[in-house]
């Protein structure tokens, strides 16, 4: 699938609400739905927040936060194509195109180095200015675990300067929302690209829609009140349009970027792990045995160790097992690499997944490569018209073992079978040439 057009980042011009934070134990009755607009945030409450500009321009294109010793966070989609030199950033800037904040020339510019940019996992990047502002106040950034902060169901607040609606104007101020956290196990069942959300992100939002962050909101800052200080728990990442039905905001995870957040900071060389997060294998029989190699690679200057290694099976996959396995507890130092090799079969037809879950000593991140293998039956009339490699939109209709689905807007690649209820396929009836 071609996530880059069906993923609407959320750069130039939140849905609006609330005037102060929430702390975490928030209520949903204390909510008043159905607030799209808004109101004005309290900018005593934001002085970390920060535009992102280019250098010749007025208007914010992205947010960011003031995180200290002279760095802005805000997430990689925002400045991954652009030179340092021609980023500016304004801290305390509330104003959209206004001459408030402290406006500040970009000295570096530092991209996670796991950033993906058809699945925005890994959507953080580091701004270091070449001085410290003179205005506004940093923020506390979540660490070790959201999970520390907050709980499913809790309201988390975020700002920006984005559209007030999907495809409508911006405001002149900054602008703030009160959003559930929602569990990543909801989040999935949105379909689509959702059913990667995990790990380095979290969503936030209403089953029903209504409050969202918004186009332009990419890279501000999702806080909470966490006993009387403020903390950041995420960035602004990405959404399907803007406070659509179960169309969840996603936001990068502070606490499991932080070890990489810390190491720029503190000037270290920052770890590099190549891997290949995600793929698709060619599709095999129900009992043929499938086998796959994971490889992980250290492209950086500095050695890690691995402090676990596990495999997760969903779908219809079954238990899978190790064969070979030079990874766990090893330490790979620069250009080196290892293997994990993994076998499995399917319990049924239907799609089969298997991920490969580490950690690196020292570190909260939790990587995740994940192999996905479509099983068959015997009988090929059950296949169906579906093609991975064909584009699909509103309103084509294809079979797929066994069911007739209906794209609901367009698409390339996502198997119908695990669209879920909010996803771009609709099963709409069942497929009477399949004999199964």
């Amino acid at each position: 699938m071609n996530k880059r057009n069906s993923l609407f980042k959320k750069v130039s011009p939140i849905i609006a609400s609330s005037a102060l934070f929430l702390s975490a134990t928030s209520g949903a009755t204390e909510i008043t739905p159905n607030i799209v607009g808004g109101q004005p945030a309290d900018t005593s409450q934001w002085q970390f927040y920060t535009q992102i500009l280019n250098s010749n321009g007025s208007t914010a294109f992205c947010g960011g936060s003031y995180i200290g010793d002279g760095y802005v966070l805000t997430a990689a989609h925002c400045v991954k194509n652009k030179a340092a030199r021609f980023l500016h950033v304004k801290v305390a800037g509330f104003v959209l195109g206004g001459n408030d904040g402290d406006r500040i020339q970009v000295a570096e510019k530092f991209v996670h180095p796991q950033y993906n940019s058809n699945t925005l996992n890994h959507d953080v990047a580091l701004l270091k200015l070449e001085r410290t502002p003179t205005l506004g106040r940093q923020v506390a950034l979540a660490q070790s675990n959201i999970n520390q902060y907050v709980r499913n169901g809790d309201f988390i607040t975020v700002a920006g300067l984005g559209r007030l609606s999907e495809g409508g104007s911006r405001p002149s101020n900054l602008q703030e929302v009160s959003v559930p956290l929602v569990s990543d196990q909801v989040c999935n069942q949105s379909g689509g690209s959702y059913a990667n959300v995990g790990d380095v992100a979290f969503c936030a939002g209403f089953a029903q829609g209504q409050k969202d962050s918004c186009s332009g909101d990419s890279g501000g800052p999702i806080v909470v009140n966490s006993g009387g200080q403020t903390v950041q728990l995420g960035i602004v990442s990405w959404g399907v349009g803007c406070a659509r039905p179960a169309k969840y905001g996603v936001y990068a995870d502070v606490a499991a970027l932080g070890s990489w957040i810390d190491s720029v900071k503190g000037g270290a060389q920052p770890i590099s792990v190549s891997y290949t997060q995600s793929q698709t294998l060619p599709n095999f029989k129900l009992g043929e045995q499938v086998a796959h190699t994971y490889t992980i690679k250290n492209t950086g200057t500095s050695a890690f160790t691995f402090a676990s290694v596990a495999l997760e099976n969903s779908g219809v996959a079954s238990t899978p097992v190790k064969s070979i396995d030079s990874c766990s507890a090893s330490t790979l130092q620069a250009n080196q690499s290892c293997q994990v090799n993994v076998e499995f079969t399917a319990t049924a037809p239907g799609t089969a997944n298997v991920a490969l879950k580490f950690k690196l000593d020292g570190s909260q991140t939790t990587y995740s490569a994940k192999i996905t293998a479509l099983a068959t039956s015997s009988d090929s009339s059950c296949k169906g018209t579906w093609n991975a490699s064909s584009v699909y939109d509103k309103p084509d209709q294809v079979t797929y073992y066994g069911k007739v689905y209906e794209a609901l807007w367009w698409t390339q690649g996502d198997i119908p079978a695990d669209s879920g209820k909010w996803g771009v396929w609709q099963e709409i009836g069942v497929d009477s040439s399949c004999k199964q």
